[in-house]
């Protein structure tokens, strides 16, 4: 089997390290302080065969479902590249969003399948055309991979809006896989899970992104029970078990949960009135403003190349965006906006200074 490189992550893990990092897709990590856990009280070995139970317990109950449906992962990645080892064979067909996070793509390709595409088009808000997406679906469809809210625009779906793509995807039989990991920067229902509104839909989420603990790695898949079994038992070949500690301390973490993002809330939405403010002052840049959350993908007017900005802003600046080819749209750039707001104000003015250099 031939492993070729994602592209985009092996950028993220190797670039040079910039003063101010505008290419972050999360919220700044949580200080040892700040966990405010009792390390006396963990244990480095304990019974966890398919998970911790208190950790697959804490899940279930905060999205509404049955421990049955859960199989912790080691961050949503690998929740991805397990429902596509456990539902896609060489010849399947994976119906992929463009724009879309690279791994949808590479990871279908590592089993053999075949990736066809559904547009979300700048010009319809970064929305789903569901006729045309119904179009797209073919008899060979076994899987549909999107994110909600989008990666890299931030845009979020309704419940209705999924359900739709669920149902015609259910005619061809094929599942529909929702990256749900920036779900939680929403508010009220739309930040409830689309798990559950229609059997064939399967949502994978982690820790990482809206609470700061990415380095714990708890993730999880949502799943039919017949599904869910098949994705523990691929444990035993990937992983066999969880690392026990980090199981307890993400177990703990859940009853925090709600109060972090009551304290991040403030930042998130006053950086990103900031960011509204930046893009509507630069003739330069127009958008599809996101919905609530820490990213955003504005774009050159006109023709242009945001690859040739990032170098100019991070060779010239100190400052880190994430080029827009990695998303497969050059003439855009993913912002990340969850950082200190002092890091932001200065990070943009960089930005509007690379901006007036170009020719």
């Amino acid at each position: 089997m031939e492993i070729k490189p994602i592209e985009y992550l092996a950028w993220a893990k190797t670039k040079p390290k910039s003063g101010i990092n505008l290419s972050l897709s999360g919220l700044t990590g949580l200080s040892h302080e700040e966990l405010a856990v009792d390390w006396d009280g963990l244990e480095i070995n304990g019974e966890h065969p398919y998970g911790h139970p208190p950790l697959l317990e804490a899940i279930a109950a905060r999205h509404r479902a049955h421990v049955d449906n859960v199989c912790p992962v080691v961050g949503a990645s690998q929740g991805v590249f397990s429902v596509c080892a456990a539902l896609l064979g060489p010849g399947d067909d994976v119906l992929v969003e463009r724009p879309a996070y690279e791994p949808f793509l590479a990871v279908p390709r590592l089993f053999g399948a075949n990736v066809t595409r559904f547009e979300r088009r700048f010009e319809n808000g970064y929305r789903i055309d569901p006729e045309e997406f119904r179009r797209a679906l073919t008899p060979r469809t076994k899987l549909v991979l999107l994110a909600n809210p989008h990666n890299p625009s931030g845009v979020a779906l309704s419940h209705e809006e999924i359900l739709a793509l669920a149902l015609a995807s259910e005619e061809k039989g094929a599942a529909v896989l929702i990256d749900e990991i920036y779900l939680e920067f929403l508010e009220g229902g739309r930040a409830g899970t689309a798990f559950g509104l229609a059997p064939n839909i399967v949502v994978t989420s982690s820790l990482t992104k809206v609470f700061g603990l990415g380095g714990l790695r708890c993730g999880w898949v949502l799943a039919q029970a017949g599904l869910a079994a098949v994705l523990r038992r691929l444990m035993d070949y990937l992983i066999v078990e969880q690392v026990f500690i980090g199981e307890q301390v993400a177990a703990l973490m859940f009853a925090r949960l709600d109060e972090i993002r009551r304290r991040s809330r403030p930042l998130i939405e006053g950086n990103l009135r900031i960011v509204n403010a930046f893009i509507r002052d630069q003739e330069i840049l127009e958008w599809v403003a996101p919905d609530p959350g820490i990213i955003c993908f504005p774009r050159l007017r006109g023709a242009g190349d945001a690859t040739e900005l990032a170098r100019r802003l991070l060779d010239g600046y100190d400052t880190a965006i994430v080029p827009g080819r990695f998303f497969e749209e050059p003439r855009s750039f993913r912002l990340g906006f969850g950082i200190p707001t002092e890091s932001l104000v200065r990070g943009l003015a960089n930005l509007k200074g690379a901006l007036a250099e170009r020719d």
